[in-house]
């Protein structure tokens, strides 16, 4: 199995966590990532503080280096606003009721 999918730590369920709190930032995804991943026999940290990478995964072709440089800000998924718009104003009433604070998703995705 896949290092990089297993559940519920694994290093995709943390960005996809870690990008739902607002005062998030790639350093403490990068904490989170060392103190839950550091004694994984595939998951290195770096050496020396000056690496430009802030992790190392051990993959079949060899260790292969991360920077977690705006990570969260890559991987949020933002919602176009007219697609939002668009929602809201559904003929079906089950639609518009799940959208309603459509706006409010939107901007959380905007921070």
């Amino acid at each position: 199995m896949c290092y990089c999918w297993v559940q519920p730590t694994g290093l995709l369920a943390l960005v996809d966590e870690e990008c739902w709190f607002p005062k998030a930032t790639d350093k403490s995804l990068v904490d989170k990532l060392l103190s839950q991943h550091s004694t994984h026999s595939k998951f290195q940290k770096p050496a020396d503080f000056r690496d430009k990478a802030h992790f190392s995964l051990i993959h079949y072709a060899g260790k292969v280096d991360y920077s977690c440089d705006q990570w969260l800000l890559k991987n949020m998924d933002p919602l176009n606003e007219n697609v939002v718009s668009l929602l809201q104003e559904s003929s079906l009433d089950f639609m518009k009721a799940i959208w309603k604070d459509g706006q409010f998703v939107f901007s959380l995705h905007c921070i």
